[in-house]
């Protein structure tokens, strides 16, 4: 008798560190895989970890140039992630490069910030940059396209349906996009 009962709590004390550490790896889990991640600051240097190695995942390819930055196919795309308790930028003021577009994933140019530089077509999906835009700023000579895919749900009709969102002009930008284009431009295209 003096065994079972040796045994069972033996037993019942594996199982209960079984299920904390299960608990605890499916939260770390979670957490690092939380698409929320991709869409806010940073409250510590682990959780900015946790966006650049989500962002990595989501868009593979990148390759982590700082603390707080990914660069896509040598430098074209760029993504750059708030750094935890950094202040925000003055609200409705842009930091894009002189000779980039970006596209900022807040209201206000609030960060993560996408940027790209190159002219023509260019499918942010890519980039897993797809249906984040809120605002923009174009620091550019040239004129940029915010387009929306559209296949009418058959995918061999590729980007015939495709259709503009806004445009924005030279050294123009956009604290917000509008309740109608918020988080649905799939592609862009500079005209120069």
């Amino acid at each position: 008798m003096r065994r079972s009962r040796i045994v069972a709590v033996l037993l019942a004390g594996i199982a209960a560190a079984a299920v904390t550490l299960t608990g605890t790896s499916v939260h770390a889990a979670s957490v690092a895989d939380d698409p929320s991640l991709l869409h806010r600051q940073a409250r510590s240097d682990a959780e900015l970890r946790q966006q650049v190695e989500l962002q990595l995942k989501v868009a593979p390819g990148g390759v982590q140039t700082s603390r707080n930055e990914i660069s896509y196919d040598n430098g074209r795309f760029v993504v750059t992630y708030a750094l935890p308790g950094q202040a925000a930028l003055a609200a409705g003021v842009a930091d894009c490069p002189s000779s980039w577009y970006c596209f900022y994933d807040g209201k206000d140019f609030g960060y993560p910030r996408g940027k790209l530089h190159d002219c023509g077509w260019q499918d942010l999906a890519t980039w897993g940059w797809n249906d984040r835009t809120t605002s923009v700023h174009n620091n550019t000579d040239w004129q940029v396209a915010f387009i929306e895919h559209d296949d009418l749900g058959n995918p061999a009709y590729g980007h015939q349906f495709d259709y503009s969102l806004w445009s924005s002009s030279p050294h123009a930008g956009w604290s917000y996009v509008g309740n109608v284009n918020n988080n649905r431009a799939d592609h862009v295209e500079l005209f120069c």
